[in-house]
């Protein structure tokens, strides 16, 4: 058994606070840990939240009720209360859930095109949303840890709030444009300040890499000799990651290949029942807008989480006795499905988790021996069941954390922040920054582009548009390993000395076209913009006359950048008097629509 569960005592000189926000699609929850110095850390859940009819959950829904000024009226557990739900139909209250399907990356816009994912309150933008949802939960968090805890007085949990650590999981497939609209949010919502300080006091995991932390500490992973697959199967997507063992003591665990992030979540089951009941109920008294939506919720919440073979028939109660049509098997405020119909459901999402676990099975060299499947989702006995099946050829044992799956990631993010049992990844694609280089006419590749080709302040002639490659894509990166891009340049006394470069990545097959013009369109992507303020810095030439007569200085600097931890990180440095200076490097993403 591999053996993850932290022993050691918390060696900092005073109390600290650190809470991990889990935002899922259809469910969130919050953990937490107080680290006391002298003490072994322990991570707690949050089980009290206004509305609960489940007293001791871990878990509320994603929905928040607005108004029609775009006020919050009501979140979580709280939606679902009946005087609340009449009230939202009475004043024309917006419902607000899968919000977080909004923030998902533009790669995903074109993905279930066929699926409606709801829309946000007139007048109001995702970080609002966002920001709505997790002041929410902190308010409720900071509740919970004052009636639970006698000695936690106003004073103590402000000085403990002021420096708390916020830990943020998202989807594998999300990245830092998604970072920084989470990171916008939580500023909004006044978790953490707009400074570097606060920045620093916001981190953030992946669903995959929380899960990992979860099973470890949770000592659920016994085989430490051949690959594993953390799979996190979630309302809104599938996420899937695989892991070996590369040290125990300390204990080290590191990625074996890319994680993989699939939009299959559970949600995607309901919008099908939902297009195959709307079409079946059409020309029933039971097809108006209203009862369709009941049913719809029913489906959710109970016949999903229950279906268990496509042998048997299911049913979805949704009325009274009196409710019958029996044309279209509705018999006493019951709905008859095939379980051949309800299967169909399912079968996408089964199909992309076992075809995402065969593709890790392809390419790792030392074996899989299991998968350790957590979230919401994961606790569907029919797809327990079908994925169980359909791995059986590669001998690979599917293990589920028997009732404590749907805490995985809050607590694993706890973890994530405590044990840090991650010390490798791989790199997702092969990042680089576009260069000039000296233009030299014998070779045919240059006299192609003799539109890009300038002459430098210096008189040199040159050609812009080469990739210069910085991280090769799988390759397997450390956390505190840096990569450099060395570059100069001649700038024109009195221009601006705050210098911008693209960090480029190519996702195409292979290794990457010298020329970047050589790439098509749908094989690179502008990863971020990294600003630098080189003022003062990064050069010990003398100032230069250029051909032009006006005067310029040479800067030599290089750009530093982190690719292994959750979060991209950059620096610049520039030798000064023969010693190496550094300074830090503004990330820029580009803002994005969701597009629906």
């Amino acid at each position: 058994m591999l053996n993850g569960t932290t022993s050691s005592v918390y060696q900092g000189s005073s109390k600290r606070l650190v809470v991990a926000l889990d935002v899922g699609t259809t469910f969130s929850g919050v953990s937490f840990c107080l680290l006391d110095p002298g003490l072994v850390p322990k991570i707690c859940n949050v089980t009290k939240y206004p509305g609960q009819t489940i007293l001791g959950s871990s878990k509320i829904p994603s929905v928040m009720f607005y108004d029609l000024s775009g006020n919050m009226k009501c979140a979580g557990a709280e939606t679902t209360l009946p005087e609340y739900e009449i009230q939202a139909e009475d004043e024309g209250w917006k419902r607000v859930d899968w919000f977080k399907l909004h923030l998902r990356p533009p790669s995903m816009f074109s993905i279930h095109d066929s699926v409606k994912i709801p829309t946000l309150p007139v007048g109001k933008d995702i970080v609002q949303i966002f920001a709505d949802f997790l002041g929410y939960l902190m308010e409720c968090t900071e509740k919970f840890i004052k009636d639970t805890y006698a000695t936690m007085t106003d004073a103590l949990w402000n000085t403990l709030f002021s420096r708390v650590t916020i830990v943020l999981s998202h989807p594998n497939g999300w990245e830092g444009p998604q970072q920084q609209q989470m990171r916008r949010s939580a500023i909004l919502a006044r978790l953490v300040t707009d400074t570097p300080r606060g920045h620093d006091r916001l981190i953030f995991v992946t669903e995959g890499e929380a899960s990992l932390h979860f099973c470890v500490r949770g000592q659920f992973i016994d085989d430490t000799k051949q690959g594993f697959v953390v799979a996190d199967l979630g309302g809104g997507t599938l996420d899937f990651s695989i892991y070996e063992v590369c040290g125990q003591n300390p204990l080290e665990v590191r990625e074996t290949d890319m994680p993989k992030c699939v939009i299959e979540g559970s949600v995607l089951v309901t919008q099908r029942a939902c297009t195959f009941l709307k079409e079946k109920l059409k020309k029933s008294p039971y097809g108006d807008e209203k009862t369709l939506e009941q049913i719809f919720r029913k489906f959710d919440e109970t016949t999903k989480m229950v279906f268990r073979s496509e042998t048997d028939s299911c049913f979805v109660s949704f009325g009274s006795p009196r409710d019958n049509d029996r044309d279209r098997g509705i018999r006493g405020g019951r709905l008859k499905l095939s379980g051949d119909d309800v299967a169909s459901f399912f079968e996408p999402s089964i199909k992309a988790t076992v075809k995402a676990i065969e593709d890790y099975v392809k390419t790792c060299s030392i074996g899989i021996s299991a998968v350790y499947v957590v979230g919401g989702f994961s606790s569907s006995p029919y797809l327990k069941f079908e994925v169980e099946r359909r791995l059986q050829s590669h001998n690979i044992r599917v293990a589920t954390p028997d009732g404590q799956a749907v805490k995985a990631v809050a607590d694993g993010a706890v973890s994530f922040f405590i044990d840090h049992y991650v010390t490798a990844r791989i790199a997702k694609a092969t990042y680089g920054v576009q260069v000039h280089v000296p233009f030299d006419e014998t070779k045919e590749d240059h006299m192609k582009r003799m539109s890009l080709v300038f002459t430098s302040n210096s008189g040199r002639r040159r050609i812009n548009g080469s990739f210069s490659t910085i991280l090769k894509k799988g390759t397997v990166v450390h956390e505190t390993t840096e990569f450099r891009s060395q570059l100069f340049r001649e700038q024109y006394l009195g221009c601006s000395e705050i210098f911008e470069g693209n960090i480029l990545a190519y996702v195409g097959p292979g290794d990457p076209p010298a020329w970047i013009d050589s790439m098509k369109l749908s094989e690179k992507k502008v990863l971020c913009t990294i600003k630098a303020d080189m003022a003062g810095k990064g050069r010990e030439e003398p100032e230069q006359i250029s051909l032009t007569g006006r005067k310029y200085k040479t800067y030599n600097y290089e750009i530093i950048l982190l690719f292994g931890g959750p979060e991209f990180k950059a620096q610049y440095c520039w030798v000064e008097k023969g010693v190496e200076k550094r300074g830090p490097a503004e990330i820029v993403y580009e803002k994005f629509s969701s597009g629906v």
